[in-house]
Formats: C-alpha cells, structure tokens, sequence
C-alpha cells in the first residue's frame, strides 16, 4: 500500500487537483522539509491507525490532510500505477509530491505550481453595532492596498473602504501543537467595514487589491428594518471536512451536509450563528484554511457570527474564568479572535451583542468568568437593561455550553450539569427579569429543547408558548452540526423540563422571526426535513 505525502514550499496558489508521476530521484522526508521548508499531505490508507497524530505525522511536520490512495484506483495491483483526483485548498503555497510505501519515501514530484499567490480568498461577512456597516474580512499572502469596494449595482462601486491588515505567529500562541508542529502562517488577514448602507438593499462588493487582483463579485443584504421577517440559522460543533473524500487532523465528515443544506437556503437566509467550537482546528493551523474554504460561499452572502468554545480558548492559566485545559491544543483563543471581527469590546473578551430586525441577540463567552463581579457578567447585565423592547421585541441569548442540558456528565470543574447550574446561578436572573426569549447553546453534540423554563419548573411546554411577561426561557442545544455525535451521555431519568431530544443525528436550527412571532425548526441535515418545531408569540 502506497502513501502520499505532499510538502509546501512557503508560497501560495489556487486550488488544483493533480495525479503524482514518480520521480526517479530519491530523497528522505527531512531532507525534503530542510531544503524547501515545506508542509506535509499526508495520504494513507483507510481505516486509519489509532496513533496516527503521534506517530509519522508528527515526524514529518505540519499535517495537511490524509487521503486513501493506492486502493482507489482500479489498476494499482494490475499495472503497479495508478492515479487519483483529489483537490488542494489555497493556503498561499506551492506543493510537492511524494511517494511512501510503509515510511519509506520512494519518489518526489517536481514542485506543481498554483496560478495566483495572492489570490483573495476567505471572505467572511460579520455584523458590526451599527446597523448601517457591514464587516469584511479576508486572507492574502502579501499585500500592499487592500480595500473593498461595493455599491447597489452591479459591478458598479460607488464606495470603497482600505483595509486594516494585521497577522498573528506561533509566538502569540500558548502550547503545542500551535505552537510547533502544528503551526503555519495565517497569512495576512485584512479587515474593512462597509459604511452608510441602506436599510433591506442589496449590495455588490469586490474585495483585493490593485496589485494582485481582485475577488469574483459577491453580494449581501443590509440590516432590515424592524417590521422585517428575518431567517436565522443556528448550529454548533461543526468543524470541518474535505470535499474530497481525504482526512485531516480532525475529520468532520458530516459537516458537509451542514454547509450544503445551508447553502442551498442562502437566497431566504439572513444570519447564520456558530455556537462555539468552529473548526476543531485544536492547534493545526491549516484546519482554519479548510474551514474558511469550506464556508466561503454562505460567509460571504450573509453575516457569519460566532461564539467561542472550549474548542477555541481553553488552556491552562491563560485567563481568569478559563477552564483549565489543553482543548484548544495550544491556540488559547488567538486565531479565533484574529479571524472572526465580531463587535466585541475589548481583547479576549469575546462577548457582544447586535440587533438585526425585530430581535435582539446577546453572545456570550462560556470559557471566561460570568460571574456576578466578572466583566462579562456586567456586559450582559447592562445589554439586557439596555434592550428597547419596541425596536426589538425578541430576545435572542447564544453561548457555547449549556445553561440546561440532559446528561450524566456532573464532575467539576466543568461537567455538563455542573457548568449549567452555574450558568444557572449566575445569568437565570437576568433571563427572567428581562424577558431572554429562547437560548441557543451547544458542546453537547446532540440536540435537546427545554420547556419555557425558570429555576428548573415549567411554564409551558409543547410546540406553542406565549412570551409576553417573562415566562421563563425555551432553550435549546444545537451542537450537531458535524462533530462526532454524543449518544451514551443521558442520564438514567429525564428531567421534567426536557421535552424534545435527539443524540443520534446531525442537523442544524432555523428560525424565523417578526414582530409577533417566533417559529424554530431543527432540521436534520441528511434529508433536510424538520423533526422538532417550536412556535413562540408576542402579546402586547
């Protein structure tokens, strides 16, 4: 059985697919990461072994991704060749190939080349607290003017705002792999706010820069006005999957179902939300790359919000209120909050808040302190109080881990239940005094909906409730979006306040929302039909 490895030089291109033809030269795989700096693809065959991120992958540095080869192609065992398609994501640098048999390397491809280093890619849309902006960002290799350029027509551009560039290195990070074998440069990540636009109206935009070429056009709504209806979609644990069939670091291969039923609504779609962990990237910078790619299409047609995970920042005494663990594999939070402009006030304080149509939504960050005294707990406090219920009737709260959740998972210091009761402890208050219509939480890779429920009693249940005093909070964990799903964690009784759960499938939340109404959806992502609905109205 043969495996394939690729090593990148530190440059960059578009994407390709490209068969192998061996090279008579031989060179060992240290040899090919001394002399051209390279990373690695790494293609072997299915099923993979246990130890595969600490055994040869490590040796050879800087996991791109791992795919079946010899096996694939009919002829391999008639002719000894054969060949396989696959396709290779930009990361702004040119590959090479070679062939392994067990760790032997046996031939080396020249170097294939890609059109463009400096092709824009990446484009990502975020709200900002204005309701006439719209935030973009994106990633080159080099740069020297970055700007976009948008207006109400077609390929006509009547604004153009120059982007801030910035970049982060491994040195920003906390521990390995991010820090190590793990790490690549990000590249340059341009940000720039779209200014003065008009309420409902569709906008035409091109981003990149005069030197190296622009992106392909692209467009999006503006903010509606509150008398709008808008369509939201909510999911969490997501990561990430090659279209092709090959493996990463972390393979989520039901992620591609997610992306594709979401691109498929993109014309009736207004926001989409990714409730923490985002790409499971857990220190292998190229995973951002493929998540990035894997988005683009949704992510540069509407705004594309996120909150943070454990996924994303936990790491040992790196911040107060941090869960003391290594699940983020060393990044501490730092490519998250470098790639995703959200409207957050500060560093490392991924908290904010927005309002688009008749709702108002409030993200929090589950991995820092929300306890009373915390600066976070003092944010959301002061959001809510602040809420002009006429504008914004809705109340929309999204974190990471659950406020309420089903499961037998109870140790401290961050067990499911143990973590929801403080949640609980902490933010139900506040749900209660100012009215928190529905909460969307995740980790949980499953599906759960609540009642309409306060300090663990119901007020109603059911697919209908009224909101319209306070009558406890419907919430709901929606973290199947493609992570490995969590189907052995329910305990050996239900509580009374859970009334829909589902462990056994993928899927994703959508949600329609006016001024008097509130209909949710979970849909499962294999035939996109919906298997739980949620209808919640508003009285005067």
């Amino acid at each position: 059985m043969l495996l394939l490895h690729v090593c990148q030089h530190r440059e960059s291109g578009l994407p390709s697919t490209g068969v192998v033809s061996p090279h008579h030269h031989r060179r060992t795989l240290l040899e090919c990461i001394r002399h051209q700096r390279v990373m690695v693809m790494v293609l072997i065959p299915v099923p993979l072994p246990s130890n595969i991120r600490f055994g040869i992958v490590h040796i050879v540095s800087f996991l791109l991704k791992v795919i079946q080869y010899a096996s694939a192609s009919s002829t391999h065992t008639s002719y000894g060749s054969g060949q396989r398609k696959f396709r290779l994501i930009n990361m702004r640098e040119k590959v090479v190939f070679g062939f392994f048999q067990g760790s032997s390397l046996k031939a080396v491809s020249s170097v294939v080349e890609f059109s463009n280093y400096n092709e824009p890619l990446q484009g990502h849309l975020a709200l900002t607290s204005d309701t006439t902006e719209m935030t973009l960002m994106w990633t080159t290799k080099e740069a020297l003017s970055p700007k976009v350029m948008w207006g109400t027509e077609s390929n006509q551009y009547e604004g153009t705002k120059s982007a801030e560039t910035k970049t982060y290195n491994a040195k920003n990070m906390c521990g390995t792999p991010a820090t190590g074998y793990g790490y690549r440069d990000p590249g340059l990540l341009h940000t720039a706010t779209m200014t003065d636009l008009e309420p409902g109206k569709t906008y035409y935009y091109t981003f990149g820069d005069d030197n190296y070429g622009f992106s392909p056009e692209y467009s999006f709504k503006a903010h509606p006005d509150s008398n709008s209806t808008i369509t939201v979609v909510a999911f969490g644990d997501m990561g990430v999957a090659e279209s092709d069939g090959s493996y990463l670091a972390e393979t989520c291969a039901y992620s591609l179902n997610t992306t594709s039923r979401i691109k498929a609504q993109l014309r009736s779609l207004d926001i989409v939300l990714h409730i923490g962990d985002i790409s499971y990237a857990l220190g292998y910078s190229s995973m951002w790359d493929v998540y990035f790619d894997q988005i683009e299409q949704i992510a540069t047609s509407v705004p594309f919000m996120v909150a943070i995970g454990n996924h994303e920042r936990n790491w040992p005494y790196t911040s107060p209120g941090t869960f003391n663990n290594s699940g983020s594999g060393g990044e501490c939070g730092i490519p998250h909050e470098m790639r995703f402009p959200m409207p957050t006030p500060a560093r490392d304080s991924p908290w904010y808040s927005f309002n688009y149509g008749s709702a108002h939504f409030i993200v929090m960050s589950t991995e820092h302190s929300f306890q009373k005294g915390s600066s976070q707990y003092s944010y959301i406090y002061s959001d809510l109080k602040s809420v002009n219920k006429t504008n914004t009737p809705w109340i929309i709260f999204a974190g990471h881990r659950p406020m309420y959740v089903a499961s037998k998972d109870s140790g401290y210091p961050d067990g499911h239940t143990y973590v929801a009761q403080s949640l609980q402890y902490a933010l139900e208050p506040l749900f209660q005094s100012y009215g928190v219509d529905l909460a969307l939480w995740a980790h949980i890779h499953g599906y759960q909906r609540t009642c309409s429920v306060y300090q663990g009693s119901c007020y109603s249940s059911g697919s209908s409730s009224s909101s319209s005093k306070n009558k406890g909070t419907t919430h709901v964990v929606v973290g199947m979006a493609g992570r490995s799903l969590h189907n052995n964690i329910l305990p050996s009784s239900m509580p009374s306040w859970l009334i829909y759960y589902d462990l056994q499938n993928y899927g994703y939340s959508r949600i329609n929302i006016n001024a008097t109404h509130l209909v949710f959806q979970y849909v499962h992502n294999n035939d996109n039909k919906v298997y739980d609905s949620l209808v919640l109205h508003k009285y005067n």
